[in-house]
């Protein structure tokens, strides 16, 4: 978030944790509206979205273990809207699955097949504790919140590579 220090706007922005850090393998913890230690990560998460945005010209969204932080915090900037979901779930999926190439901020330069739920519904708090639902997302918004929520639950999306991709690899 854009905060105003003397006079002038200043952003706060993480570097992005990049594979082979643990913190990408640790399960995120749930938010507690009682403490206040995770809004300045999130604050941060939403500022280091809109940087990469910036200057890379992409970037839809972005998980907490991404910039380091322990809780279950998602930043997006997408057909969605731009906010943070906070306490994100996915709540139903579709029983109809698709290919997709996924990358990944945290595995710069690579792509992976990966297979996905074709839709889902997905529901998250937001900084003031309100609950929203987004039911039935398209399979390219139903992809980007299923490849966030995998990083709160230490999941890559290397850990999803279509085996049939493993197994060419293996015989190359």
């Amino acid at each position: 978030m854009l905060r105003r220090i003397e006079g002038r706007v200043e952003m706060t922005v993480r570097e992005v944790v990049l594979i082979g850090d643990t913190r990408l393998r640790q399960t995120a913890q749930a938010v507690d509206f009682a403490a206040h230690d995770w809004r300045q990560d999130a604050m941060d998460l939403a500022d280091t979205l809109a940087d990469l945005k910036a200057r890379l010209g992409f970037g839809r969204g972005l998980a907490g273990p991404q910039i380091g932080s322990c809780w279950r915090l998602i930043a997006f900037d997408c057909h969605l809207g731009t906010f943070v979901a906070i306490n994100p779930r996915i709540t139903w999926r579709s029983s109809e699955t698709f290919s997709v190439l996924d990358d990944c901020f945290s595995i710069p330069g690579r792509k992976v097949p990966v297979m996905r739920s074709r839709s889902i519904t997905f529901e998250y708090l937001d900084f003031d504790g309100q609950a929203h639902v987004f039911e039935r997302l398209e399979p390219d918004l139903a992809e980007l919140v299923q490849h966030e929520v995998d990083h709160l639950d230490g999941i890559l999306m290397v850990d999803r590579a279509r085996a049939e991709t493993l197994e060419h690899r293996a015989r190359s």
